[in-house]
């Protein structure tokens, strides 16, 4: 009988061990599919209002929830006050149930309680427009400038805490590929609702869970009425003696399907409107675009400290045409065309002082100059990007007839001419697919540009071509290990061009932790670069660390340290002395230069959307050395840098910051700079 007891409590302890089940879960944000924290899950049966067991979510947004037994009268129901409530019925136990939260204000009786008009939640801060416009506001630019923590230069380019936006979004999709400068000038600022500022942004699915970044995307949510709406504008005046001009039409339509914007600007009244045309691109992108194209000449260009508009004299005529087509949920195929017909006079006077050791200087002239450029660019780019796979193709076609006509008087007057067209070519391809914990990527950039510059002054002619093939292929695995993310890559480049071609050979380790409020990145980056025709061909090491520490949502504070050795422009290997305009000359004497840098920088970060105010606090040091300097030698009006080998160094301190604070009551913000430099 005792027997027959125990055995069947143990049969009964077996049993409920059996019928407790784990019912597992992810709440996010629909908007931006980031995990919820502290949200409230309760088991309910249904038409009942008392929970059978509740929880709340962790920081991933995750939960779990034992229960002995289920059957189809239960549900999940999920609520957090900002969000709308959401109700799942629980079928087995074994499934995990996924909840994306709605946003939603919400009333109190008479009364509806909306959040400020900054708020922010996880990595987004949002900006209410309708809380900052003003009657005055025309562009999205204009009301950019409003917004505290956001700075907009006088380029256009946009930055957030003093960090460059990497990417520009409109309803989560990046149509000007860089440009952004034609959105942000041209869209009405009262078709805005939302400006969302992404933190930590990473635009590829495949790695959003296994590396942390730190770019900011900016995103524009459109109001209701203005999805899948043309939006046309038409603006012209004119005036006479002397005759000026001035014509604008655009046409733009924005969706979350497809979108297009067509641009046409002109004027010869000064103002400059191929600044909405510039590139914008940060400098983790040398992968996609390559390294800096070389050049031996430029074009003359005015200094002076003077806005832009009181110095130019111009008839300019842009275009642009922009498409993007969203073939599915995760592929898109952009297409840009762009092109500028700018043709710039000046006149101008200087007087240069030279301070020699036996004696000084002074060189007097007075300038004439015609600036004729004719910039014309087509990219096609198509991209897949999924939770396992992401594949990108951007192609290329560039074409630049610059050209210049300078009339200068000094004690003779001398006619120059300077010529430097670019044709150009490129194609970046990048692969990333995962299987598992490990994720394989692949890159490959090729990209050929011919040169063929020259100069005339007077009878003396010199041309300086320079064809230029340069490649870039690499193949990297990647493996997250709970905290430890590690990534490892090996390629080879190499610069083939008509003067002494170069080729390198890497490999780099990274390896990034991330805790709960630290991250640890370090990169041990290794090459081998020779040159053919020199005697540079040596490994080089550039480690590179950074810890970041986020003490929680307001205050953030990080360290940088790194060694980088590089090397000079391709150019400098060009042995013949050669002129860059009717005074200058470069004998570079074959030299090419090799340079180290160590740096070291701290941050410190403050935010507060509440009551409006960024903060932001940079302290940096750099020592440099090189092994080349230049002589100045005057013979005459003729100046020549004559490239010496020998050894220097110098370092630097400098102290920078932003300030922002917002002022609900004028609607505006003051923006205080702090620059500091020894």
């Amino acid at each position: 009988m005792k027997q027959l007891i125990i055995t069947y409590l143990l049969s009964l302890i077996t049993f409920h061990l059996q019928s407790q089940i784990q019912i597992k879960g992810l709440v996010t944000d629909a908007e931006n599919n980031k995990p919820i924290d502290a949200a409230t899950v309760q088991l309910q049966k249904k038409g009942s209002e008392i929970p059978v067991n509740y929880t709340l979510t962790d920081a991933e947004g995750c939960f779990t929830l034992p229960v002995i037994h289920v059957n189809d009268s239960m549900v999940i129901r999920v609520s957090l006050l900002g969000y709308s409530t959401m109700e799942l019925p629980v079928v087995s136990g074994k499934e995990e149930l996924l909840f994306p939260l709605s946003f939603k204000s919400f009333s109190l009786r008479e009364v509806e309680i909306r959040p400020g008009r900054v708020y922010g939640r996880q990595d987004t801060i949002n900006y209410d427009i309708s809380r900052f416009i003003s009657p005055k506001d025309e562009s999205v630019k204009d009301v950019l400038k409003r917004l505290p923590g956001i700075q907009v230069n006088d380029a256009g380019k946009i930055s957030y805490n003093g960090k460059d936006i990497s990417r520009f979004y409109v309803e989560g999709m990046d149509l000007s590929d860089g440009r952004y400068g034609q959105i942000s000038n041209n869209l009405r600022a009262n078709a805005i609702e939302t400006v969302q500022v992404l933190e930590n942004h990473q635009p590829i699915r495949a790695l959003s869970k296994k590396i942390s970044v730190e770019d900011i995307a900016l995103n524009l949510k459109l109001k209701p009425q203005f999805h899948n709406r043309w939006l046309i504008s038409i603006e012209g005046g004119t005036g006479g003696s002397p005759i000026l001009w001035s014509g604008n039409l655009n046409a733009m339509q924005l969706s979350r399907k497809s979108q297009s914007i067509y641009l046409y600007k002109g004027n010869n009244t000064g103002n400059d409107v191929t600044d909405e045309q510039k590139l914008f691109r940060t400098e983790n992108e040398e992968k996609k675009y390559g390294q800096p194209l070389p050049e031996f000449l430029k074009q003359p260009l005015l200094n002076a400290p003077l806005k832009k508009e009181r110095l130019l004299f111009n008839q300019v005529h842009t275009l642009s045409a922009n498409r993007l087509y969203k073939l599915n949920e995760t592929t898109q195929l952009r297409i840009n065309a762009n092109y500028i017909h700018d043709l710039q006079n000046q006149q101008r006077g200087s007087i240069t002082h030279y301070y020699q050791e036996a004696d000084t200087f002074s060189l007097k002239e007075q300038n004439s100059i015609r600036i004729r450029s004719d910039r014309t660019e087509l990219a096609a780019s198509l991209e897949n990007n999924t939770e396992n796979l992401f594949l990108t193709n951007h192609f290329n076609l560039t074409g630049n007839w610059d050209n210049s006509l300078s009339h200068i008087q000094t004690d003779q007057t001398v006619t120059q001419q300077i010529q430097t067209p670019n044709f150009g070519v490129r194609n970046y391809l990048q692969s990333l697919w995962t299987r598992g914990k490990y994720t394989v990527e692949a890159r490959s950039l090729i990209r050929y540009h011919n040169q063929p510059s020259q100069i005339n002054i007077d009878d003396y002619s010199d041309k300086m071509n320079l064809r230029q093939l340069y490649i870039n292929h690499s193949l990297s695995i990647l493996c997250k290990k709970r905290m430890l993310t590690q990534r490892y890559t090996a390629g080879a480049s190499g610069d083939i061009n008509n003067l002494h071609n170069g080729f390198t050979v890497y490999a780099i380790p990274e390896y990034q932790w991330n805790l709960p409020k630290w991250t640890i990145s370090l990169n041990l980056p290794f090459r081998w670069t020779t040159f053919t025709g020199t005697i540079i061909s040596h490994p080089t090491l550039n480690p590179y660390l950074y810890v970041n520490y986020k003490l929680n949502y307001a205050w953030r504070f990080s360290v940088r340290a790194g060694y980088e050795e590089s090397y000079g422009n391709i150019t400098d290997l060009y042995a013949t002395p050669y002129r860059t305009s009717f005074r200058n000359r470069i004998v570079s004497n074959g030299i090419l230069p090799t340079e180290r840098k160590q740096s070291y920088s701290l941050y410190g970060e403050y935010k507060s959307t509440v009551r409006e105010f960024f903060f932001t606090l940079y302290l940096n040091y750099t020592n440099n050395w090189s092994n080349r300097i230049f002589e100045q030698q005057i013979e005459g009006e003729e100046v020549s840098l004559i490239s010496h080998l020998k050894k220097n160094n110098s370092h630097n301190w400098s102290v920078n910051g932003t300030l922002s604070k917002g002022f609900y009551d004028w609607g505006g913000k003051i923006l205080p700079f702090l620059s500091n430099r020894t």
